[in-house]
């Protein structure tokens, strides 16, 4: 994981260029070709195949709270964000604060970012009410394509397609949050909202006509509620409504989940330059439960059957969401061979998602984005757990939790850090089997703890292979915690003779802590190899810290806040809001770098090649 910011002079650079006209030629070199369908393949206007591999830019034209650090409690959606703000603010200070978010949400720094991952396609969520007003149906707003040109502008300067979603449809396509309102779901028997929908994609039509830099028109994001009959026939109807004003772009017309079907033959049907849109998530939405084999299965068995039909029916297939996300099920090698799979049948990928903030900050076992905001500088390196991952046995660099051995002193100069083993367990959580345990149970063991210099080699950890005391200090924050420095019949796989055993019963948080003089700016690396020997499932945790603070007892250890969770949208002034609004710009980012080397070996796809951002 590397933390990231732009130099300033390069995004001004950048804000020039897009000060340039919105017509594509004012791109020059970055000019991108018209794409089509043909077949089952993307091609250009060669009639070259084309491999679009890519990301979702969630969370910037349509708000999931899931995606925020900020505190958020009550309100599920962007409607109630938006009527929050509305009810303590006023519309207009309402409406700065939704243009400010917008306007430093995604930036020019972020295209460059989604380049050095090999990417060169964007799939761009909106919602309706981006360009129309509830209040004037049928009517665009003033500033409608402020922010989408700007979007589409950036990705093209950086070589990359755009490809836009209708994620949230007048009415709403579904009723969950993610289409902008929760529990809606109107456009079905709506008939003003239909023709709302199909008003609004032909004026998107319109606008980008002969606008080469965006790959395709997605018609609809996951309309999985609605009659599939009434979705046919609105879908129909809102692809000869963008005919009648472009010839041109692709049409992606959404499928079900149990496939497309219900379309009938496309090619009787009169359709051309389609291609049908589909989302994949094996073990996390269908297909099982996650894990390597279930996505292992779903490529070499079930994803076979949607390609047959696809090659059947001739037609191209957007993968527009997909997300292997958890290290235990694969992780980015897992993500490398779906990009790769998905990619063998010539179809567009497009995972979910690019940027994902939250409270803890850091690329964590669980990861859905490809950037977020970096953990506080009080936050564990390395944690495991037993409700993640029950038995580990495992390097700190494979920890089931956080897993980063990167560390950088703070300040300049010689500094007094504190390398903290934290170990806890409650009475123990719900049995997925039998109920609850009858209490918790801490029971791990440590071994072979190193903090080596990068720069010289110096090894700073004195005894991290235990067999003694010698230079660890013990405390404890609540219950009885044991510490055999001597264990011998438990080592963890990489370890050698004793090792470190920490265990208790019941409610037990303590550990063991060293103090280190390290050099500010010096950046170290941290290996260590640990186990979960027999702690009671759902209950206990270990943690790795790395701080200029020294443990004290009674009083327990933990992270402080990332970057935007102390911003409370029920509460925070509007100047606060506005102000970490504008900080999205400029913050650091914690980047998946394990992920970006993993898509790395996929090769450049074409349309673009896959190269470092600036200041990578």
């Amino acid at each position: 994981m590397t933390v990231t910011n732009l130099p300033v002079h390069w995004c001004i650079l950048m804000a020039c260029m897009l000060a340039l006209p919105r017509l594509s030629s004012a791109y020059g070199a970055q000019t991108l070709p018209l794409l089509s369908a043909s077949g089952t393949a993307w091609v250009d206007s060669a009639g070259n195949a084309v491999t679009l591999r890519g990301c979702n830019l969630g969370n910037w034209f349509v708000q999931e709270m899931w995606m925020h650090s900020m505190r958020t409690d009550g309100i599920p959606d962007q409607y109630t964000m938006e009527q929050v703000l509305t009810r303590r603010f006023g519309a207009a200070t309402k409406d700065r604060l939704m243009e400010t978010y917008r306007a430093n949400y995604i930036t020019a720094r972020d295209f460059a970012i989604i380049k050095s991952f090999g990417m060169n396609v964007v799939r761009l969520p909106i919602l309706y009410t981006l360009l129309e007003d509830d209040s004037r149906p049928f009517e665009l707003r003033p500033d409608a394509w402020a922010q989408l040109d700007r979007a589409v502008n950036m990705a093209e300067a950086a070589g990359i397609y755009t490809i836009l979603d209708l994620h949230g449809a007048p009415g709403g396509q579904n009723p969950w949050h993610h289409c902008g309102r929760a529990d809606q779901n109107q456009l079905w028997g709506n008939e003003q909202s239909k023709r709302r929908t199909l008003w609004l994609w032909r004026e998107i039509a319109k606008h980008y006509r002969g606008r080469t830099a965006v790959a395709a028109y997605d018609l609809l994001n996951e309309p999985y509620t609605a009659p599939k009959p009434e979705l046919r026939e609105l879908m129909l109807g809102t692809y000869r409504a963008i005919r009648e004003v472009d010839p041109d772009h692709i049409i992606v017309l959404p499928a079900m989940p149990d496939g497309f079907d219900f379309y009938g033959n496309l090619k009787e049907l009169g359709l051309t330059n389609v291609a049908i849109g589909m989302h994949f998530y094996p073990g996390l939405f269908g297909w099982g439960s996650p894990g390597r084999q279930v996505h292992t299965d779903w490529l070499s068995g079930g994803l076979q059957q949607v390609a047959e039909k696809a090659r059947a029916a001739q037609v191209p297939v957007l993968v527009g969401e997909m997300n292997v996300v958890f290290r235990t099920a694969g992780g980015p090698e897992m993500m490398r061979r779906s990009f790769e799979t998905y990619g063998s049948f010539g179809w567009a990928v497009t995972m979910w998602s690019y940027k994902v903030l939250s409270r803890e900050g850091g690329i964590a076992n669980g990861s859905w984005s490809m950037v977020t905001n970096p953990p506080p500088d009080s936050a564990p390196l390395v944690t495991a757990d037993t409700w993640n991952c029950r038995g580990w046995d495992c390097a700190f660099a494979d920890a089931c939790g956080r897993h980063q051995t990167r560390f950088r002193a703070p300040g300049a100069g010689p500094v007094t850090v504190y390398l903290v083993l934290k170990a806890s367990a409650g009475d123990g959580g719900p049995s997925a089997s039998s109920g609850p345990p009858p209490g918790g149970r801490l029971d791990v063991a440590v071994d072979e703890i190193s903090l080596t210099d990068s720069g010289t080699g110096q090894q700073m950890v004195s005894n991290g292979g235990f067999g003694t005391e010698e230079r660890w200090i013990r405390w404890r924050q609540d219950g009885e915690l044991a510490t055999d420095f001597g264990h011998t019949a438990g080592t963890p796989t990489g370890g050698s003779g004793p090792c470190l055993r920490l265990s208790g019963e019941g409610h037990v948080n303590g550990g063991v802590y060293q103090a280190l003089r390290l050099e500010g700016g010096h950046t170290y690396r941290l290996t260590g190899v640990f186990r979960d020997l027999d702690s009671t499932p759902d209950s206990a945790s270990v943690e790795v810290y790395l701080r200029p603070d020294e443990p004290k007892d009674g009083q327990d250890y933990v992270a402080g806040s990332a970057s935007g969770s102390e911003i409370d949208l029920n509460s925070s002034s509007a100047d606060e809001i506005e102000a970490y609004f504008r900080s999205l710009s400029t913050m650091d980012y914690a980047v998946y770098d394990e992920l970006r080397e993993a898509l790395a070996g996929i090769g450049a796809p074409e349309g673009g090649s896959p190269g470092k951002a600036a200041g990578q």
